[in-house]
């Protein structure tokens, strides 16, 4: 091939990298240049180095996280016969209704729920090893201890909210804030959802529930963990990200490609040492720090649980439990950590379900780790409600966490829902909260919203600090495209360098995962991207709010311009809406009177009037309310009504 033909550059790198002689040297004077033909080649060599499905023997690939495996000494599993959901102390009362399982076997229908109880030897070889339990039921489970404490959620998909692992053994040298010493003989219980993620449909995400699914314990066993390969993996993607993700034009990208592809030739899968050689080398990399002037992105550990929308209310109690007692796992190994989460009513069946996990959650609130934002009942339709409805999804929301931790919430958070009325600035400052987060409105369909941070007017002047977080999404990968995306789109870079970032997974996801954590570890401070520090949505409002008289005011309703037939799709449930909605005030109006007018002799039902709005509010969920959920949904919120 002619060097001097376009092509021939390209053709001869590429047979060149093909070539098992051939070793890239970080030197030659193409790699990083604005050539994109040779730069697709660099970039593309750093994307195979991790992938999963090619050239798995030589490169970074997560198959080789694990090395030694062991299958348990004991595995026994309960079926519940009905679409019953039984409690720990329900379903271990009488072991004699457990029988033997094995991997392979098929659990179902869709809905039902299956109780194992899984024991292990542990190998006497193995004492200083990183050991983790993998779980693959292709569903959603729960571990419990042998006691009954929920300790983590495990997600057997095979999407990117994958969560198969939980940690048994960890040493001291993990460098992770714990050690856990397992005992010769151990065991614990798992609890397994018929369901996945996302329902029991199948194909498409938003997929109606498929009743007979059943579901296949792929993976039941002990495994070795490497805990240098994944510190290499991760050192390696956050550099590789920057390559593939920055402008080529910067010249810290061009830098982040010659750094990736020489590490990946000083890395031999085969021999550890390189690993060690290679972390160095990257680590001077990533640990020259960015500039005073630079963006700076909060944070924040999330994980938006819709209270019903491909599932039943009775399934998002069980979600709250896997997510939450996940993320007081990771706290635990990641003392900067902190997770964000609203919706009362799910903190009360929390509390109510799950009592030692709840006071868990407390403790981790006062430690200012685990932070309760919203202060509503639920995140609800704001459409269609009328306004004692919205006064009392605030009335009952902050009243649940000033009793229940001490505080109101200062931030109403709302990222997931329909449509803004122009009412909610005027309850949102009457109940205790000066700021509001959101999201839906970035996916307009037509007119894009002309901001990221600015200040909300409602009908009565009463103004609110709003913000989106620029990645558009309350689901964040929290890897380089995330951060690069969150610090492109911020149209409010101008006034403000700070923006807020929500990383986790959603509903059945389980909120953040370990690597997010590792990915923003490296990327707290590395020259050419935005300094991401772990934050709290406060500190984050508060920075904002020093530079509030310079943000644009937007006066009026926030209306959204994508989800369709969210007034007229099951409107059964609107029309109960509206006549409880009613009914309530009557109720209440006459009540009063026959107080007063009896001087006394009447008692107020205040406890009955509080949950029959308490029914109310869960049904204006905004998934339930606006009918935009699977049937079952349904069925559930008439039942409230009636």
């Amino acid at each position: 091939v002619s060097t001097q033909s376009t092509w021939g550059p390209f053709l001869i790198g590429l047979l060149r990298i093909m070539s098992s002689s051939y070793k890239w040297s970080p030197d030659e004077s193409w790699v990083g240049k604005d050539n994109e033909k040779l730069r697709w080649i660099a970039t593309e060599r750093l994307e195979k180095f991790t992938s999963n499905s090619y050239w798995t023997d030589v490169n970074l690939s997560r198959k080789k996280l694990y090395t030694l495996s062991q299958a348990p000494s004991k595995l026994l599993a309960y079926s519940v016969t009905d679409m019953s959901r039984p409690s720990f102390a329900q379903a271990t009362k009488d072991m004699n209704l457990f029988k033997e399982a094995k991997v392979g076997q098929s659990f179902g229908p869709s809905w039902t729920t299956h109780w194992f109880y899984v024991e292990f030897s542990f190998p006497n070889d193995w004492k200083y090893e990183e050991v983790h339990f993998i779980w693959d039921s292709e569903s959603e489970a729960l571990v419990y201890t042998k006691d009954g404490t929920p300790v983590q959620g495990l997600n057997g998909s095979d999407g990117c909210d994958r969560r198969a692992e939980f940690i048994v053994a960890l040493p001291e040298s993990s460098g992770l804030n714990k050690t856990i010493i397992p005992e010769s003989t151990f065991g614990f219980f798992v609890e397994m959802a018929a369901n996945g993620s996302f329902g029991t449909g199948s194909g498409d995400m938003i997929a109606p529930s498929a009743a007979d699914r059943q579901f296949s314990l792929r993976i039941c066993e002990l495994r070795v963990f490497d805990r240098l390969f994944w510190n290499l993996l991760w050192d390696f993607e956050t550099v590789s990200g920057m390559a593939r993700n920055m402008d080529n034009k910067n010249a810290r990208a061009g830098q982040a490609l010659r750094a990736a592809n020489a590490a990946v030739n000083i890395i031999d899968v085969n021999n550890r040492e390189t690993w060690h050689t290679a972390r160095e080398f990257l680590s001077e990399f990533l640990h020259k720090k960015t500039g005073e002037s630079q963006d700076i992105i909060h944070c924040v550990g999330h994980c938006h649980i819709d209270t019903a929308w491909l599932w039943p209310y009775a399934e998002t109690i069980r979600k709250c439990a896997r997510s939450w007692s996940t993320q007081l796992t990771y706290m635990a190994m990641y003392p900067e950590y902190k997770f964000v989460c609203s919706q009362a009513v799910q903190y009360d069946w929390v509390k109510q379900y799950y009592p030692e996990l709840f006071a868990q959650i407390s403790e981790a609130v006062k430690e200012k780790r685990f932070l309760p934002e919203g202060g509503t009942w639920v995140e609800m339709d704001c459409n269609i409600p009328n306004g004692e409805s919205m006064a009392r999804q605030f009335l009952y929301g902050q009243r649940f966490f000033k009793q229940n931790f001490g505080f109101y919430c200062n931030i109403f958070w709302l990222p997931d829902t329909f449509g803004y009325s122009a009412q909610l600035p005027q309850l949102v400052l009457q109940s205790e909260m000066k700021y509001f987060l959101t999201q839906k409105l970035s996916w307009n369909l037509i007119n894009v919203f002309p901001h990221h941070s600015f200040v909300w007017e409602g009908l009565d002047g009463s103004q609110v600090l709003t913000h989106f977080p620029p990645a558009d999404t309350y689901n964040c990968q929290a890897d380089v495209s995330s951060v690069v995306n969150n610090q492109k789109n911020n149209k409010d870079r101008a006034i403000s360098q700070h923006s807020m970032m929500l990383f986790g997974h959603g509903d059945g996801g389980g909120g953040p995962q370990t690597e997010m954590l590792e990915r923003l570890r490296r990327m707290k401070n590395t020259d050419g991207l935005a300094r991401c520090e772990i934050s709290t949505p406060l500190q984050f409002f508060q920075t904002m709010d020093e530079k509030r008289s310079q943000f644009a005011v937007w006066v009026g309703e926030l209306y959204f311009e994508l989800h369709r037939g969210t007034y007229t799709t099951h409107a059964i449930i609107k029309k109960y809406n509206r006549q409880c909605e009613i009914l309530l005030k009557q109720t209440e109006l006459l009540a009063s009177i026959a107080f007063f007018s009896s001087q006394g002799g009447y008692n107020y039902p205040s406890k009955e009037i509080e949950e029959a709005w308490k029914k109310v509010l869960l049904n204006q969920f905004h998934d339930v309310l606006p009918g935009s959920c699977v049937h079952m949904v349904v069925e559930d919120a008439v039942i409230l009504y009636k």
